[in-house]
């Protein structure tokens, strides 16, 4: 039998709105980004999707992001291996000041990406855990390290996660399967 998660990247952010780089670094909402997170609640609700169980990082951006899908209508569970990727020295600053193609050789405090993946993917163990078999649970986290897990299982997918993009996975056992994606919230201003 099998587990199915969905996976939604949070709201549009304050520091997203500055082109901010936001790893570690927390910026609320901006109402934009709530009216996305209701929208993608609504894409939800009217596809009949309902979630036994409910996850997302420890930062408020994802949790907030989740509260607005759900309505505040589920309890949920903050996982620290959700967080997003640390940018090192480059937390807060413009993006165009990061080494996009250099990571973590540029700067060593800066989180390597296999390692990001690699608690992601201690992230979602941990979810099936959580679920008996035919269950469903939604996932609340960042842009960076949800599109590097997605493309590690995946790498043709070459999928980039937009504000409130969402991703299904069904897993079977061993067997992960990409089930599709949708963006509710695509093209909101």
């Amino acid at each position: 039998m099998s587990k199915t998660i969905y996976l939604v990247r949070h709201g549009q952010t304050v520091f997203n709105y500055y082109h901010k780089v936001q790893g570690r670094v927390d910026s609320p909402l901006t109402v934009l980004g709530q009216m996305q997170a209701k929208v993608t609640g609504d894409f939800f609700r009217k596809n009949g999707i309902k979630f036994d169980k409910a996850f997302c990082s420890t930062q408020e951006r994802a949790s907030d992001t989740l509260e607005f899908i759900t309505e505040r209508k589920m309890s949920y569970e903050r996982l620290k291996d959700m967080r997003e990727k640390w940018y090192g020295i480059y937390e807060g600053q413009d993006e165009v000041t990061l080494p996009w193609n250099h990571g973590s050789v540029a700067d060593p405090t800066m989180e390597a990406d296999f390692l990001a993946v690699d608690r992601m993917k201690r992230a979602i163990e941990y979810i099936k855990k959580q679920l008996a078999d035919g269950e469903t649970a939604i996932a609340v986290g960042h842009g960076a390290i949800l599109g590097m897990y997605v493309r590690n299982i995946f790498p043709e997918t070459n999928f980039h996660f937009e504000n409130c993009s969402v991703v299904k996975l069904i897993f079977d056992g061993d067997k992960v399967e990409f089930a599709g994606s949708y963006c509710p919230a695509k093209g909101m201003k």
